[in-house]
Protein backbone atom coordinates (compact mmCIF):
# COMPACT_ATOMS: atom_id res chain seq x y z
CA UNK A 1 0.00 0.00 0.00
CA UNK A 2 3.10 2.72 1.05
CA UNK A 3 4.29 1.94 -2.42
CA UNK A 4 1.31 2.61 -4.33
CA UNK A 5 0.49 5.81 -2.82
CA UNK A 6 4.14 6.63 -3.26
CA UNK A 7 4.21 5.62 -6.88
CA UNK A 8 0.57 7.80 -7.20
CA UNK A 9 1.89 10.81 -5.56
CA UNK A 10 4.89 10.54 -8.20
CA UNK A 11 2.80 10.34 -11.00
CA UNK A 12 0.53 13.21 -9.86
CA UNK A 13 3.67 15.44 -9.60
CA UNK A 14 4.77 14.61 -13.01
CA UNK A 15 1.49 15.57 -14.56
CA UNK A 16 1.53 18.95 -12.72
CA UNK A 17 4.56 20.03 -14.17
CA UNK A 18 3.90 19.01 -17.60
CA UNK A 19 0.57 20.92 -17.44
CA UNK A 20 2.50 24.32 -15.81
CA UNK A 21 4.90 24.11 -18.68
CA UNK A 22 2.11 24.22 -21.67
CA UNK A 23 0.43 27.48 -19.91
CA UNK A 24 0.96 30.40 -21.95
CA UNK A 25 3.92 32.57 -20.65
CA UNK A 26 4.35 36.57 -20.33
CA UNK A 27 7.72 37.18 -21.91
CA UNK A 28 7.34 38.43 -25.85
CA UNK A 29 9.37 37.04 -28.19
CA UNK A 30 12.75 37.74 -28.96
CA UNK A 31 13.89 40.89 -30.67
CA UNK A 32 15.85 40.83 -33.58
CA UNK A 33 18.75 43.66 -33.60
CA UNK A 34 17.45 46.20 -36.16
CA UNK A 35 19.61 46.02 -39.49
CA UNK A 36 21.51 49.40 -40.27
CA UNK A 37 23.10 48.99 -43.98
CA UNK A 38 26.63 50.65 -43.88
CA UNK A 39 26.61 54.30 -45.53
CA UNK A 40 27.83 54.28 -49.09
CA UNK A 41 29.01 57.45 -51.01
CA UNK A 42 27.97 55.73 -54.68
CA UNK A 43 25.35 57.61 -56.20
CA UNK A 44 23.98 60.37 -58.55
CA UNK A 45 23.75 63.56 -56.63
CA UNK A 46 22.34 67.08 -57.26
CA UNK A 47 21.96 70.05 -54.82
CA UNK A 48 22.42 73.96 -54.00
CA UNK A 49 24.99 75.91 -53.05
CA UNK A 50 26.19 79.33 -51.62
CA UNK A 51 29.17 81.48 -50.40
CA UNK A 52 30.99 84.26 -51.40
CA UNK A 53 34.01 84.88 -53.83
CA UNK A 54 36.46 87.23 -54.51
CA UNK A 55 38.21 87.92 -58.04
CA UNK A 56 41.59 89.03 -58.73
CA UNK A 57 41.16 91.37 -61.90
CA UNK A 58 44.22 93.16 -63.84
CA UNK A 59 43.97 95.44 -66.73
CA UNK A 60 46.15 97.31 -69.19
CA UNK A 61 43.83 99.84 -70.69
CA UNK A 62 46.29 101.45 -73.07
CA UNK A 63 45.26 101.19 -76.45
CA UNK A 64 47.10 100.47 -79.73
CA UNK A 65 49.25 103.53 -80.42
CA UNK A 66 47.87 105.83 -77.46
CA UNK A 67 50.33 108.35 -75.87
CA UNK A 68 49.01 108.50 -71.59
CA UNK A 69 48.67 112.25 -70.85
CA UNK A 70 51.15 112.83 -67.48
CA UNK A 71 53.13 109.85 -68.91
CA UNK A 72 51.95 106.95 -67.42
CA UNK A 73 50.95 104.05 -68.35
CA UNK A 74 47.10 103.63 -67.35
CA UNK A 75 46.20 100.45 -65.93
CA UNK A 76 44.63 98.94 -62.68
CA UNK A 77 44.29 96.21 -60.27
CA UNK A 78 41.13 95.34 -58.18
CA UNK A 79 40.34 92.70 -55.86
CA UNK A 80 36.29 92.55 -54.92
CA UNK A 81 34.06 89.96 -53.37
CA UNK A 82 30.67 89.48 -53.96
CA UNK A 83 27.88 86.54 -53.50
CA UNK A 84 28.27 83.11 -55.13
CA UNK A 85 25.03 81.17 -55.56
CA UNK A 86 24.03 77.74 -58.02
CA UNK A 87 23.52 74.62 -58.38
CA UNK A 88 25.28 71.14 -58.74
CA UNK A 89 25.05 67.82 -60.05
CA UNK A 90 27.74 64.72 -59.79
CA UNK A 91 28.40 61.34 -59.30
CA UNK A 92 31.00 59.12 -56.94
CA UNK A 93 31.41 55.67 -56.72
CA UNK A 94 32.87 54.52 -53.29
CA UNK A 95 35.15 51.53 -53.20
CA UNK A 96 34.41 49.49 -50.06
CA UNK A 97 31.34 49.79 -47.51
CA UNK A 98 31.75 51.93 -44.73
CA UNK A 99 35.18 53.50 -45.77
CA UNK A 100 37.35 53.51 -48.91
CA UNK A 101 37.95 55.80 -51.73
CA UNK A 102 35.85 57.49 -53.68
CA UNK A 103 35.75 59.00 -56.91
CA UNK A 104 33.50 61.04 -58.81
CA UNK A 105 32.65 63.61 -61.15
CA UNK A 106 30.78 66.64 -60.40
CA UNK A 107 29.49 70.22 -62.64
CA UNK A 108 28.42 73.43 -61.35
CA UNK A 109 26.85 76.67 -62.55
CA UNK A 110 26.66 79.85 -60.27
CA UNK A 111 25.81 83.35 -60.65
CA UNK A 112 28.89 85.72 -59.16
CA UNK A 113 28.21 88.72 -58.19
CA UNK A 114 31.36 90.48 -58.17
CA UNK A 115 31.62 94.20 -58.73
CA UNK A 116 34.45 96.36 -59.89
CA UNK A 117 35.37 100.22 -61.07
CA UNK A 118 38.03 101.67 -62.62
CA UNK A 119 39.35 104.82 -62.51
CA UNK A 120 39.32 106.91 -65.59
CA UNK A 121 42.59 107.62 -67.35
CA UNK A 122 43.24 110.04 -70.32
CA UNK A 123 45.60 109.20 -73.45
CA UNK A 124 45.99 110.82 -76.94
CA UNK A 125 47.53 109.74 -80.30
CA UNK A 126 49.76 111.09 -81.92
CA UNK A 127 47.23 111.80 -85.10
CA UNK A 128 45.16 113.48 -83.26
CA UNK A 129 46.74 116.72 -81.77
CA UNK A 130 44.10 118.79 -79.53
CA UNK A 131 42.19 115.83 -79.11
CA UNK A 132 42.59 113.94 -75.77
CA UNK A 133 40.50 110.45 -75.00
CA UNK A 134 39.21 108.94 -72.00
CA UNK A 135 38.73 105.35 -71.47
CA UNK A 136 38.64 102.94 -68.49
CA UNK A 137 36.40 104.24 -66.03
CA UNK A 138 33.35 102.54 -65.47
CA UNK A 139 32.18 99.13 -63.85
CA UNK A 140 32.99 95.62 -64.29
CA UNK A 141 30.12 93.51 -63.15
CA UNK A 142 30.30 90.16 -62.15
CA UNK A 143 28.20 87.27 -64.48
CA UNK A 144 28.64 84.00 -64.20
CA UNK A 145 30.99 81.07 -63.24
CA UNK A 146 30.84 77.09 -64.07
CA UNK A 147 32.97 74.30 -63.68
CA UNK A 148 32.93 70.80 -64.81
CA UNK A 149 35.45 68.69 -62.14
CA UNK A 150 37.08 65.14 -61.11
CA UNK A 151 36.49 64.33 -57.47
CA UNK A 152 39.33 62.25 -55.53
CA UNK A 153 38.55 61.46 -51.64
CA UNK A 154 38.33 59.45 -49.13
CA UNK A 155 35.32 58.24 -47.06
CA UNK A 156 35.24 57.53 -43.47
CA UNK A 157 31.24 56.48 -43.19
CA UNK A 158 29.71 59.53 -43.39
CA UNK A 159 32.42 62.16 -43.62
CA UNK A 160 34.18 62.66 -47.00
CA UNK A 161 37.36 64.48 -47.55
CA UNK A 162 38.07 65.30 -51.04
CA UNK A 163 40.39 67.34 -53.59
CA UNK A 164 38.79 68.39 -57.03
CA UNK A 165 39.95 69.74 -60.11
CA UNK A 166 38.82 70.69 -63.70
CA UNK A 167 37.54 72.68 -66.17
CA UNK A 168 36.66 76.49 -65.62
CA UNK A 169 34.19 79.02 -67.77
CA UNK A 170 32.36 81.98 -67.53
CA UNK A 171 32.42 85.58 -67.51
CA UNK A 172 33.59 87.21 -64.26
CA UNK A 173 34.34 91.25 -64.20
CA UNK A 174 34.02 91.18 -67.88
CA UNK A 175 30.73 93.46 -68.20
CA UNK A 176 32.21 96.56 -69.21
CA UNK A 177 30.43 100.17 -69.83
CA UNK A 178 33.77 102.19 -69.57
CA UNK A 179 32.33 105.35 -70.25
CA UNK A 180 35.00 106.43 -73.21
CA UNK A 181 34.52 109.61 -74.61
CA UNK A 182 36.46 111.79 -76.61
CA UNK A 183 37.23 115.89 -76.21
CA UNK A 184 38.09 117.87 -78.84
CA UNK A 185 39.87 121.29 -78.21
CA UNK A 186 38.47 124.51 -80.05
CA UNK A 187 40.51 125.26 -82.69
CA UNK A 188 41.87 121.30 -83.22
CA UNK A 189 40.19 119.20 -86.06
CA UNK A 190 37.81 117.25 -85.23
CA UNK A 191 39.31 113.71 -85.85
CA UNK A 192 35.43 112.18 -86.14
CA UNK A 193 34.55 114.65 -88.83
CA UNK A 194 37.58 116.30 -90.04
CA UNK A 195 36.67 119.60 -89.50
CA UNK A 196 38.17 122.77 -86.83
CA UNK A 197 36.25 122.44 -84.03
CA UNK A 198 34.81 125.94 -82.94
CA UNK A 199 34.66 125.10 -79.27
CA UNK A 200 35.11 121.89 -77.19
CA UNK A 201 33.78 119.41 -78.39
CA UNK A 202 32.97 116.09 -76.39
CA UNK A 203 32.34 113.17 -78.36
CA UNK A 204 31.33 109.45 -76.34
CA UNK A 205 32.24 106.54 -77.51
CA UNK A 206 31.07 102.99 -76.55
CA UNK A 207 33.10 100.27 -74.94
CA UNK A 208 31.03 97.61 -73.51
CA UNK A 209 32.54 94.19 -73.42
CA UNK A 210 31.52 90.58 -72.14
CA UNK A 211 33.33 87.25 -73.27
CA UNK A 212 33.01 84.13 -71.80
CA UNK A 213 36.65 82.16 -71.16
CA UNK A 214 37.60 79.07 -70.26
CA UNK A 215 40.31 77.98 -67.87
CA UNK A 216 40.71 75.81 -64.93
CA UNK A 217 39.87 75.39 -61.16
CA UNK A 218 41.48 73.41 -58.22
CA UNK A 219 40.38 73.31 -54.79
CA UNK A 220 38.98 70.63 -52.05
CA UNK A 221 36.25 70.18 -49.26
CA UNK A 222 35.01 68.03 -46.79
CA UNK A 223 31.04 66.67 -47.13
CA UNK A 224 28.93 64.74 -44.29
CA UNK A 225 25.91 62.87 -44.72
CA UNK A 226 23.52 63.72 -42.17
CA UNK A 227 20.89 60.89 -43.04
CA UNK A 228 20.99 58.15 -45.93
CA UNK A 229 19.69 60.64 -48.80
CA UNK A 230 21.18 63.79 -47.97
CA UNK A 231 24.54 65.42 -47.48
CA UNK A 232 26.13 69.11 -46.60
CA UNK A 233 29.32 70.45 -47.80
CA UNK A 234 32.16 73.47 -47.17
CA UNK A 235 34.23 73.56 -50.12
CA UNK A 236 36.89 76.16 -51.45
CA UNK A 237 37.91 76.04 -55.28
CA UNK A 238 40.30 78.76 -56.95
CA UNK A 239 39.81 79.54 -60.47
CA UNK A 240 41.58 80.75 -62.91
CA UNK A 241 40.15 81.87 -66.56
CA UNK A 242 43.46 83.11 -68.41
CA UNK A 243 43.65 86.78 -69.90
CA UNK A 244 41.55 88.35 -72.85
CA UNK A 245 42.25 91.83 -75.16
CA UNK A 246 38.73 93.21 -75.75
CA UNK A 247 39.00 95.62 -79.01
CA UNK A 248 37.09 98.48 -79.83
CA UNK A 249 37.03 100.91 -83.07
CA UNK A 250 37.38 104.68 -81.42
CA UNK A 251 37.56 106.37 -84.82
CA UNK A 252 37.84 105.95 -88.59
CA UNK A 253 41.37 107.04 -88.54
CA UNK A 254 42.34 105.04 -85.24
CA UNK A 255 42.12 101.48 -85.61
CA UNK A 256 41.07 99.96 -82.50
CA UNK A 257 42.01 100.19 -78.78
CA UNK A 258 42.97 96.98 -76.64
CA UNK A 259 42.31 96.31 -73.05
CA UNK A 260 44.08 93.16 -71.62
CA UNK A 261 42.30 91.22 -69.07
CA UNK A 262 43.66 88.87 -66.58
CA UNK A 263 40.86 87.48 -64.31
CA UNK A 264 41.37 84.71 -61.30
CA UNK A 265 39.62 84.44 -58.18
CA UNK A 266 38.34 82.49 -54.94
CA UNK A 267 35.21 80.73 -54.03
CA UNK A 268 34.05 79.33 -50.31
CA UNK A 269 30.94 78.16 -50.25
CA UNK A 270 28.41 75.58 -48.66
CA UNK A 271 25.93 73.18 -50.08
CA UNK A 272 23.92 70.63 -49.50
CA UNK A 273 23.01 68.10 -52.05
CA UNK A 274 20.42 65.23 -52.17
CA UNK A 275 21.76 61.61 -53.40
CA UNK A 276 19.49 59.47 -55.29
CA UNK A 277 20.56 56.01 -53.74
Amino acid sequence: MKKFLLATTALAMSGIAASAADLPTRKGAPIAPAYIPAFTWTGFYAGLNAGVGWANNSNNNLPIGAIPVGGFVPSSSNNNAGFVGGGQVGYNYQFGLGQGMVIGGEADIQYVGIDARHNQVPFTFANTPGTTFFQGSGRSNGNFLGTVRARLGYGWDRVLVYGTGGLAYGDVGGNRNNGAFAVTNAGSVDPFTGTVAATNVTTPLGNNGSKTRTGWTLGGGVEYAIWQNWTIKAEYLYYNLGHSNTNSVLTPFILTSSRHNDTSGNIVRAGVNYKFW
